[in-house]
């Protein structure tokens, strides 16, 4: 009777396991670290989007190569996105509400936006961090990392 209930917790144990093949892609794409990781593509996005300028974004991503991320693009942006794009709203009001607040020949200095602080206080701050932590359990659910990021981007 013993050795049945320890072949049938085997069982169940085995199978809930993760496969050998997954467990070689998730070390080949890092995963132990994608919470930091996620947070850095957290602050890239917000760099990027920041400035609400398309020939900014483009030279970032022409020019530093952080900003262009496969893992990011195929798992991270879809919950980040919408925390990013809130982020951007808070940047433009900081900006706006700038205005009339400070002398006249500091206007020009004032009134531009503060993207790179907002996006390291974002970046450092505990939000950043919990959403991290909760979507760590997507993370698990992810059958095959390499199937994810081929969905976003392509191979011909």
């Amino acid at each position: 009777m013993k050795k049945i209930k320890y072949l049938l917790v085997f069982f169940i144990l085995s199978s809930c396991s993760v496969s050998k093949e997954l467990k070689e892609e998730r070390k080949s794409w890092n995963f132990n670290n994608w919470e930091n990781e996620y947070k850095n593509r957290a602050f890239c996005l917000c760099v990027l989007k920041g400035f609400e300028d398309e020939k900014i974004e483009n030279i970032f991503l022409e020019k530093d190569r952080s900003f262009y991320n496969p893992l990011g693009i195929a798992i991270f942006d879809k919950s980040l996105n919408p925390i990013i794009d809130n982020e951007v709203k808070k940047i433009r009001f900081d900006s706006i509400n700038s205005l009339n607040n400070y002398p006249d020949d500091l206007k020009g200095i004032y009134q531009k936006r503060q993207v790179f602080n907002h996006c390291l206080k974002f970046y450092n701050g505990k939000d950043l961090d919990n959403l991290s932590k909760k979507e760590r359990e997507n993370w698990n659910k992810i059958p095959s990392i390499i199937d994810e990021i081929h969905k976003e981007i392509p191979t011909y």
